[in-house]
């Protein structure tokens, strides 16, 4: 006879706790058939009463433990907007037309694609979570999606002109001008040790990240195995490095035992702006390695790589965007020729 996944208690009734609302209710019957009837017609008679907040709270508490530190940041704002525009309703009732509605005026905010996407997947995965739970039997937001046309945001990559600038204070300024010459991450910059570099073979491991906890550092793989890799030791970050060889972390109050707190680490970023003039985000200096990748005709293929995305469509992005800035610029200087 096959092991029932329901407990059976010693006095013979199959038994389950189910949580539900914040609270636990239990179950008993003395068959299992009845008690799977019992739970549908709970499920059936709460149904009306659940209200969409309710379900929202109970799908945060068990999916934000799961998360990315940086990833539950940027979900919790989204999940709290869903919160405001359908919390008081009994989720048995919203319709497809009711998400799709205000997923369509939320987008009319000058929102970019990437934000109404994330606003969208996370009302997806709400009432994902109801249909799972039984609490509704269709999930409505599945056949809703986020409107055509809606602006990307590209961060564009240094000019010649602020590169020069980079290069120029790289003695003074060194996190900026290694995020350029290696295309890491802000977190994945801050990571790095000297054990990273391999001076012999002329590479530098990228394998590990910095992300942040009420300001303390904390330290995480990447989010996927792609994350990792190895990029090239190039000659300009050689010449700047060779001289600071250390122990331990590369950017470190302490000699390289710990890691910069979040304070410090944006006050090193913050001195390179304001000595510099330069406005530039660290991720627009990523960009600038990913245009240094094109214009030394390095194939799409092997930038996926060398950037570390997870997905071959994220560097055609780039590489797309960045050709046409290219384009732009050229048609500039052609209709001055010509």
């Amino acid at each position: 006879m096959p092991k029932s996944k329901y407990y059976r208690r010693p006095d013979g009734l199959y038994e389950a706790i189910r949580v539900i609302d914040g609270k636990r209710v239990a179950f008993r019957a003395k068959k299992v058939q009845d008690l799977e009837r019992k739970m549908r017609e709970y499920n059936g008679s709460q149904e009306k009463k659940r209200l969409f907040e309710a379900v929202a709270d109970e799908w945060w508490t068990e999916h934000e433990p799961t998360l990315a530190w940086n990833t539950a940041k940027s979900y919790k704002p989204a999940v709290e907007r869903a919160k405001e525009a359908f919390g008081k309703e009994n989720v048995a009732k919203i319709t497809a037309q009711d998400v799709d509605g205000f997923i369509r005026d939320f987008s009319r905010g000058g929102r970019s694609q990437k934000v109404v996407n994330t606003q969208l997947q996370i009302v997806r995965q709400i009432l994902g979570y109801a249909a799972l739970r039984g609490v509704i039997s269709v999930n409505p937001a599945q056949v809703v999606k986020a409107p055509h046309g809606l602006p990307r945001n590209y961060r564009q990559p240094p000019s010649q002109e602020e590169v020069k600038a980079i290069k120029e204070s790289e003695d003074k300024h060194l996190l900026p001008a290694l995020i350029y010459y290696t295309g890491a991450r802000w977190g994945e910059a801050l990571a790095l040790r000297w054990d990273d570099l391999d001076w012999e073979a002329g590479t530098i491991s990228i394998r590990r990240s910095v992300y942040y906890v009420s300001t303390r550092p904390e330290v995480k793989d990447p989010k996927t195995e792609k994350g990792k890799r190895k990029v090239p030791l190039l000659d300009g970050l050689r010449r700047l490095l060779e001289g600071r060889k250390g122990k331990g972390y590369i950017f470190s109050p302490d000699g390289g035992k710990s890691l910069l707190w979040e304070s410090p680490a944006h006050g090193l970023y913050k001195k390179f702006q304001l000595e510099t003039g330069l406005t530039l985000t660290a991720h627009q200096i990523r960009h600038g390695y990913a245009t240094a990748l094109l214009e030394a005709g390095v194939e799409p293929r092997v930038a996926q790589a060398l950037l570390g995305h997870a997905q071959l469509s994220t560097t055609m992005d780039i590489y797309t965007h960045v050709r046409d800035s290219m384009i732009a610029d050229a048609a500039s200087k052609m209709n001055a020729a010509f």
